[in-house]
């Protein structure tokens, strides 16, 4: 017997598609899951293609789902995309 939960890093969705410094936007992911609330995190889409840089403002856990809301700190530059998109593909594009 036991309970499984995700501690994530990276908030992965394809809801985002025009993003602004400082803009709150809710989420929800189904799962076990937990985001990091006191550091920024990533925001990525489902391919890993690197979004933005966002912290969590609030989630609650109901059965199988996660919902919260989070803010945008920072948006990448094209640039910046593309090298972390690279990097989260080497590291995480496996699954």
């Amino acid at each position: 017997m036991g309970f499984k939960v995700e501690i994530n890093s990276i908030l992965r969705s394809d809801d985002y598609p025009r993003l602004e410094a400082e803009d709150v936007c809710a989420f929800e992911k189904t799962g076990s899951r937990l985001f990091f609330d006191d550091i920024p995190i990533w925001l990525t889409k489902m391919d890993w293609t690197a979004l933005a840089e966002i912290r969590i403002m609030s989630q609650t856990r109901v059965a199988d789902k996660v919902s919260g809301q989070f803010k945008v700190c920072h948006v990448y530059t094209p640039d910046e995309q593309k090298a972390l998109t690279e990097i989260f593909l080497r590291m995480f594009g496996w699954e």
